[in-house]
């Protein structure tokens, strides 16, 4: 009776096609993000100034353009549209104004009427946890 001799190949083998479906799946995700991202951010001009800090995540950005035109999230509103959706915020954090942080980014070509209007509409809603966008100069 003769035996063969083969040498059996003991090296473990992996499989790639699972680590190659993660890495699409990321490349979706952080596409989306992205794109979700440089929608709440429209093209406005922000004022300069020197030796700000770093803006921290918001709640809401609220967006007014060199028209004094309001845009969230890329639809144009009306000041009362603006109260309607700050009060949907609202109660989306249990009605607590404390909860609710806003960036107000304005183009600073504009003038100051569509900010004051912005501002006024969140201090009467008691929103005092508020930010206004600067770009650091370089």
């Amino acid at each position: 009776m003769k035996l063969t001799k083969r040498r059996r190949d003991t090296r473990p083998e992996m499989d790639m096609t699972p680590m190659i479906d993660i890495v699409f799946l990321l490349i979706i995700f952080f596409m989306t993000v992205t794109q979700v991202s440089k929608l709440n951010k429209e093209q406005v001009e922000l004022p300069k100034l020197k030796g700000s800090e770093d803006q921290k995540p918001a709640v809401l950005t609220i967006n007014v353009t060199e028209d004094e035109e309001i845009i969230i999230s890329g639809r144009s509103l009306s000041v009362d549209d603006l109260i309607a959706m700050l009060n949907r915020e609202l109660r989306r954090v249990g009605d607590n104004p404390r909860m609710l942080s806003v960036v107000i980014r304005a183009d600073q070509r504009g003038r100051s009427g569509g900010v004051s209007s912005v501002v006024r509409t969140l201090k009467r809603l008691n929103i005092l946890k508020v930010r206004i966008a600067v770009e650091v100069p370089q």
